[in-house]
């Protein structure tokens, strides 16, 4: 996928809070931006979700809830919603620490 860079600009106060979240979260700001963008201009797919799913996928990506339980809000099995997610461009919140892989 080919991509573009886009500049914009923001009141401080929103790149101090944008910043915060993003240490909070462990991502960079500008893909909590890409994925604030891919949330809100994603309509084609969203149109076909009923009101449950499309609860579940802005508590996912806001971080509200985990990839299982939007799996299971979405009658998915997990294999199949992360394939969902990639297909339709959406991020996964992954948060994986070293020991993590060590224990694995």
């Amino acid at each position: 996928m080919q991509s573009a860079t886009l500049h914009i600009k923001v009141k401080p106060e929103l790149a101090s809070g944008l910043k915060e979240l993003s240490q909070k979260r462990k991502v960079s700001v500008g893909e909590l931006v890409r994925q604030a963008v891919l949330a809100r201009y994603q309509l084609d797919f969203s149109l076909s979700l009923n009101n449950q799913q499309r609860r579940a996928l802005e508590a996912y990506q806001g971080g509200y809830i985990s990839l299982s339980r939007l799996a299971s809000d979405m009658g998915m099995t997990l294999w199949d919603m992360r394939h969902w997610l990639n297909e339709h461009n959406i991020a996964q919140n992954n948060v994986f620490y070293q020991d993590d892989s060590n224990n694995a």
